[in-house]
Parts: C-alpha cells; sequence; structure tokens
C-alpha cells in the first residue's frame, strides 16, 4: 500500500509505541535467497517531501519512521525505522533508553535550527578590527573570557559523556547534543582567542566546586540537565548577554551575540526535556530534584562568593578600575537577575523551588536594589 503524504507545518505526530512495536522481529533470516534483502523493509510507499527549509528531520518523520517508542530494547546503532537482523550482537549498553530519561520535543527543530545558524568565530569575527582596551579594561576582559572558555570546556566533557548512552531510537535529541558539542567547542576557541588577542594571556582558572559536580553526577541525564541548563546555562546566557552590552566593539558585540544565540538554544532543549520529565516520571520525582539542589546550592554560593569573575565584569562595565564601584551596582543587579531567573525556571519545569526553600547563601543575593539593566 502507498502512503504518499507531504508534511505539513506544526509538531509532528508522536505515536504511541510499545517496544516490540518499535523492534518487531523479522520474519525470516536475510539472506537466504539473493537480493531477498531488496524486499526487507518495515515501511513501503513512504514518500517525504522537502519544506520550505529543504528536507528536513522533522520532513523525515512519517509512518514508523516518526514513531518514537516510549522505551527501546535496542542495543544495536540501528537507526530508527530500518529492518532489525536477527543474530546482530549488541553493540552498546544504552542506559538511556527509555524516552523519559532525554526527550525534548522540539529536539527536532532544534537541530535544524543549530545547523542552518552555523557561524566560524575565526572568520567572522572581525578580529583585525579589534583594538586593545585600556590596560585593566584588558585584563578584565581576558579573565572573563578565560571563565567562559572554561564553562565551554566543562560543557564539553559533560555532553561528552552522556552522548553515547543514550539510544538511537532518539536521534532527536542525539544529533541535537552533537551540535550543541560543536557549539561549545566553537564558544570554548572563539573565547580563548578573544584572550589571547593583541598580545594577551589566559587569566585565573574559575572556582571549580560546582564544575566538580557536573562532571561526576552519576545520578541520571535529566538531573545533569537541571545542573547543566538551570543552573549554569543561565548565568551563562546572562554572562554573554551583558558581555555584549558593554562590549567596547563591534567584533566583541558580535561574538557575545552569537554565542548568546546558540546558548539560548541549548537552554531551549534543556528546559523542554525537564519539564517533559517531571510531568512524566513517577510522582515524586520533581520533589526528589527539589531536594537534591541543597548540595548543589551550598557549591553554587561556594563558587559564586570568588570575586575574581565579579571584579573583572565590573571593570569591563565600568569601564576602569577607577570606575569600579560603578560597575560593581550593575554586577548586582545581574547576580539578582541570575537568582530571579533560576527560580523562575525551576518553577516553570515544574520543581517546587521557591526563595522560602533556596538556600541562604543565594537568597542574599535577592533584594537588591536595581541597577542599570543590560
Amino acid at each position: 500500500m502507498a502512503l504518499d503524504q507531504e508534511q505539513q507545518p506544526g509538531p509532528a505526530a508522536e505515536p504511541a509505541a510499545s517496544p516490540d512495536a518499535a523492534n518487531p522481529p523479522p520474519p525470516t533470516a536475510p539472506g537466504s535467497q539473493p537480493l531477498d534483502w531488496m524486499n526487507d523493509t518495515l515501511e513501503w510507499g513512504i514518500r517525504a517531501r522537502a519544506g520550505k527549509r529543504g528536507l528536513t528531520m522533522r520532513d523525515l518523520n512519517l509512518g514508523s519512521y516518526g514513531a518514537v517508542p516510549d522505551a527501546s530494547s535496542d542495543m544495536s546503532r540501528r537507526p530508527r525505522g530500518a529492518f532489525p537482523i536477527p543474530g546482530v550482537p549488541r553493540t552498546d549498553l544504552y542506559s538511556l533508553s527509555a524516552k523519559v530519561d532525554l526527550w525534548a520535543d522540539n529536539a527536532v527543530d532544534l537541530y535544524e535550527e543549530a545547523i542552518q545558524r552555523r557561524w566560524m568565530a575565526h572568520a567572522e569575527v572581525a578580529w583585525d578590527e579589534l583594538p586593545p582596551r585600556p590596560y585593566d579594561g584588558e585584563l578584565a576582559m581576558r579573565q572573563l573570557c578565560t571563565e567562559l572558555a572554561q564553562q565551554a570546556s566543562i560543557e564539553i566533557d559533560v555532553i561528552g559523556q552522556w552522548l553515547h548512552r543514550m539510544n538511537y531510537a532518539y536521534h532527536e535529541v542525539k544529533t541535537f547534543l552533537a551540535t550543541e558539542l560543536f557549539d561549545a567547542g566553537r564558544h570554548y576557541s572563539a573565547f580563548r582567542q578573544r584572550a589571547l588577542l593583541n598580545d594577551g594571556a589566559l587569566g585565573l582558572e574559575s572556582a571549580a566546586q560546582f564544575n566538580r559536580r557536573l562532571l561526576e553526577t552519576r545520578a541520571g541525564w535529566t538531573e545533569t540537565a537541571l545542573f547543566l541548563y538551570v543552573v549554569r546555562g543561565t548565568l551563562t546566557l546572562l554572562l554573554y548577554r551583558y558581555g555584549e552590552a558593554y562590549a567596547g566593539q563591534p567584533a566583541e558585540k558580535y561574538l557575545f551575540r552569537r554565542c548568546l544565540e546558540d546558548k539560548a538554544r541549548h537552554l531551549a532543549y534543556g528546559m523542554a526535556h525537564l519539564k517533559y520529565a517531571v510531568a512524566n516520571q513517577e510522582p515524586g520525582f520533581g520533589l526528589g530534584l527539589n531536594n537534591l539542589m541543597r548540595g548543589v546550592e551550598r557549591d553554587l554560593v561556594q563558587d559564586l562568593s570568588d570575586p575574581v569573575l565579579w571584579e573583572a565584569l565590573a571593570i569591563i562595565i565600568g569601564g576602569s578600575v577607577a570606575n569600579i564601584a560603578a560597575g560593581m551596582a550593575v554586577v548586582r543587579n545581574l547576580q539578582q537577575q541570575y537568582i530571579e531567573q533560576y527560580l523562575s525556571r525551576m518553577q516553570w519545569v515544574g520543581i517546587g523551588k521557591t526563595e522560602a526553600n533556596l538556600t541562604p547563601g543565594l537568597a542574599a543575593y535577592l533584594r537588591r536594589p536595581e541597577a542599570s539593566p543590560a
């Protein structure tokens, strides 16, 4: 039976499918007769059509190819919808083989956005048009860029150690996270380039307590995503935003703006996954994540108390060491925004984090006097 479908705008349907339905056994072993393999397919007559943006991953999610299973027992690297062959040995033991453990409905579209909006920092940033700032401002910018490069390197390692654990039944998520790895590599390289520009040098390593928490988390990808996107990602996004607002040259503004666009896309996946996981896991899962944050927030308080990042940012905002007090007033506003956005994101995904159960060291950043926003 021929099935001639043309992808329509809007979210693709996600028909529920059991593991057995998603991975049906073949009727006979292939190869019993010459060219028998040419008849082995789970779908005949599927016709994908390119849309305005070309032939996208969503355009291909037709029939069984678009059926995302609630769980998968397939431990091979068989693309979803390919004909299964009996006797293929396991190539991996995926620890993330349930949809609830990694899924986000927007991953398929975020992948397309990532590959369509890719950019090249080494060629597109006008490095030769970026003169050095005054000495103290240049040192401050180098310190900020050093810390941003380190945050990107941590992101690479964190995603890298989870990506191979994800079942290929959820290729939308795997391919999107692969683009995030590439983005993080670009951010690492670009901020390192800015720090070393104009006979520059890298600054100090940032406080590492929360970095260790990110790298050593073994509870699950959802827990790691909570730390990576809501805790660290919220801060990184703000640093990019303020970096763009107070950049001294168009080339710096371009660098921060493009990184900001990438980071917003990363957070879009992380937030969507966390909301999906909290809504579809067993009752009490959100409460468990809230309880988990007690130790995380203590680590965060320790890292945020390190003055190096904040002093460097205050010098950039104020324009010099002489105006650091004015810059620090804006930094305090950034810190308040960070905690407020952390709380609002936690609540949006379904985790009952409020100021009342916030670690006192973080609550101290709230109720600051307003300063000039970025």
